[in-house]
């Protein structure tokens, strides 16, 4: 799971107008209260990545038939269900109840009543509901109380503090902390926008070397105020074709990027053409290398 799968949104410690997780870093948002498990981009979520029970118990709500749309586009949900979407919640033993919300429209696939178990599948992430990127938000009760699956602490506690966790062992080590992630990367021979590059953009396979324009793109998210973010395009003979460095001025949630050039002669020099992407993070320790990834892609 961890390979597709991550934690975007972790639960807000902050009492205030601000908001910190349970570490304490930056990686939630004002009154945030459960945990945010994405899939990159629009296209994993068309493949199907299924949403399962985190443990034994009984269906108590089970809810499908809304659409998955952007809430940019859409507004707010005003009632739990605009909110919540396409969710589930599953009653367990001693007072527990775990939600499941924002699933895919049409893929709900237990019933209110019906038993499950742990692992089964209740149905595939989505974008229904209050939800401007494709993931379930998941959320822990204990007798009506909010609990952090990832310190077994209600969020009134101060962060870096932990109990215990409430996940398994191998269920923890599919969701290590990070600090920020790669959502998509990749060239194309045409331009693009910051909204297609999040939604997903399936690979275009060799560039035609009479493409207008050759552009390395990327998709980020959890970048901090002072990241050091490079963008460098190497040409099929090694040398540097296009570089853009950049120092963010505030932190971004997600964060998009592209480098490119217009053709200006009859054609690209054919061959591998190789984007490189490198986000830095400065710390008490130092700099230390947040992302770094490399993509490919044949000019003929």
């Amino acid at each position: 799971m961890s390979e597709v799968c991550t934690v975007q949104n972790y639960i807000d410690y902050d009492p205030g107008p601000g908001w910190r997780d349970h570490t304490c870093g930056g990686l939630s948002y004002d009154g945030h209260r459960g945990i945010d498990i994405r899939v990159p981009t629009q296209i994993e979520m068309r493949r199907g990545v299924a949403v399962v029970a985190a443990a034994a118990g009984e269906v108590v709500i089970a809810e499908d038939g809304q659409p998955d749309l952007l809430m940019q586009d859409t507004g707010p949900g005003k009632t739990r269900q605009e909110r919540n979407g396409n969710w589930v919640a599953i009653k367990h033993d001693g007072g527990w109840v775990t939600t499941y919300a924002h699933m895919r429209k049409g893929t709900v696939a237990v019933k209110r009543g019906e038993r499950v178990e742990r692992g089964q599948k209740l149905g595939l992430i989505g974008l229904s509901g209050n939800s401007d990127f494709p993931h379930v938000h998941f959320a822990v009760t204990h007798r009506n109380k909010l609990l952090d699956p990832f310190t077994g602490l209600e969020p009134s506690a101060a962060c870096g503090e932990a109990a215990q966790s409430l996940w398994s062992p191998a269920a923890q080590a599919q969701l290590p902390y990070r600090v920020g992630g790669l959502l998509s990367a990749g060239f194309l021979g045409r331009t693009t926008t910051h909204r297609e590059v999040l939604e997903g953009i399936e690979e275009p396979g060799p560039l035609s070397a009479r493409s207008p324009v050759l552009i390395f793109y990327t998709g980020a998210w959890g970048l901090r105020e002072g990241d050091i973010q490079q963008l460098t395009i190497l040409a099929p003979d090694g040398t540097v074709f296009l570089q853009k460095d950049e120092v963010l001025e505030r932190s971004r949630a997600v964060l998009t990027r592209w480098v490119g050039r217009k053709l200006t002669k009859v054609t690209w020099p054919a061959g591998t053409y190789r984007g490189l992407y490198r986000v830095e993070r400065e710390s008490g320790n130092g700099r230390s290398i947040v992302l770094e990834i490399e993509r490919e892609v044949e000019v003929r």
